[in-house]
């Protein structure tokens, strides 16, 4: 009678071994392979006439001399022109004056001054040791902000936030 007992404690150890197995392999388990991705909020445009037929509006002016310029509308309120000056690659932007972090830079600069551009306008020029500089402002209509990620310098970003209308 004990060995029946033993055998039939046995059985039962190994039957719930064999479900535990079979319930955990990869074969039993829903998979769901599908990702759920965000959109990209940054669509290439093709000019700044493109840009202002998208969001309503675009920049007025860039700076003189630019090169390897490519436009891009930002979750519909944004506009953004990458390109070259002097050798420096900048990000400019463009959008509505309630938006706070036009740049979408969150870097904290290690050092900043503020100086008034060719209109008279306040520019925040912030700027790091390893040549990252920001320059932010804001007019009635519209926050604007020039990014560097390397190659600040003063003049040259002055240079660029006059030209950026």
């Amino acid at each position: 009678m004990k060995s029946k007992k033993i055998l039939l404690v046995t059985l039962i150890l190994v039957s719930l071994t064999a479900l535990l197995f079979t319930g955990c392999t990869p074969a039993a388990e829903k998979k769901d392979d599908s990702k759920t991705e965000l959109p990209n909020p940054m669509v290439e445009q093709t000019s700044l006439t493109a840009i202002k037929d998208t969001i309503g509006f675009t920049f007025e002016t860039l700076p003189t001399g630019i090169s390897d310029v490519k436009y891009f509308t930002i979750s519909d309120d944004v506009a953004q022109a990458d390109f070259t000056l002097n050798a420096v690659s900048y990000t400019a932007r463009k959008g509505a004056a309630m938006i706070d972090n036009i740049a979408g830079v969150y870097t904290d600069f290690q050092s900043g001054e503020t100086k008034a551009n060719t209109s008279g306008i306040p520019v925040l020029y912030q700027t790091n040791p390893d040549g990252m500089g920001l320059a932010t402002w804001t007019t009635d209509k519209y926050t604007y902000s020039v990014y560097c990620e390397s190659g600040f310098d003063l003049a040259g970003m002055e240079t660029v936030v006059n030209g950026v209308s």
